[in-house]
């Protein structure tokens, strides 16, 4: 089963990398720059930043942007992911590595900051990739997760499945990535609740779980201190 989500997640990002932000952008209303905007301001002021499931590099360029001085670092198993990332303007200044999120290639206490954006949803072993962030983080440091979440109320839920269901896919993927956009709305609702994510971070090790709710907890921030 996990090798199975692995390359079917592969596939996925291969196939979406081009066109990911925008679609991103379009899926969200354009509110997933404020989410995203919580996170990086969660990890200020660290000097050492590790952005695991980086995508296409939009966190770990924040980051940079808004704390010049830090080193940062976006990590991905998706070679087109990365691709995109290298392309974007201020990718001269990060260190992008292509690894896996459950082997990080980083020694102990590496880190002042970890974060993961959206991304710890489509990971085989949520616990494997949140004690690896754990083990590269030094004492102290700040652990940050921003994902997607099915709404724990009813009634938004009802809005939540038809948009996420019927109309993202298509607002995301049109008729060529369809089913991948179907996929990523697949892995949301097999996806951990906020509170049952709580737990594991906190299973994990981590101390002061904090969890900011948007969107009618369509979206949550999970903030986390080793």
């Amino acid at each position: 089963m996990t090798e199975g989500k692995s390359e079917k997640v592969y596939k996925v990002f291969e196939n979406i990398a081009e066109g990911y932000d925008a679609a991103n952008d379009r899926i969200s209303l354009g509110m997933q720059k404020s989410w995203k905007k919580e996170l990086v301001d969660a990890l200020m002021p660290a000097s050492s930043v590790l952005d695991v499931c980086t995508g296409t590099g939009d966190i770990a360029l924040a980051v940079k942007k808004e704390n010049p001085s830090a080193s940062v670092c976006g990590l991905d198993f998706s070679p087109a992911m990365l691709e995109v990332a290298k392309s974007k303007k201020g990718a001269e200044e990060i260190s992008w590595v292509q690894g896996d999120a459950m082997n990080l290639p980083f020694a102990d206490e590496s880190f002042e900051a970890a974060c993961i954006s959206f991304g710890l949803r489509n990971t085989p072993d949520y616990g494997a990739v949140i004690k690896e962030m754990r083990r590269v983080l030094k004492p102290g440091g700040i652990f940050a997760c921003l994902d997607s979440f099915v709404p724990e109320n009813a009634f938004i839920r009802t809005f939540y499945g038809v948009y996420f269901g019927s109309i993202m896919p298509l607002i995301g993927g049109a008729t060529e990535h369809k089913e991948e956009y179907l996929w990523l709305n697949q892995s949301t609702k097999e996806f951990l609740s906020p509170t049952a994510l709580t737990r594991l971070i906190s299973s994990c090790g981590f101390d002061s779980v904090e969890v900011k709710k948007m969107l009618f907890g369509s979206c949550c921030l999970h903030i986390a201190v080793k």
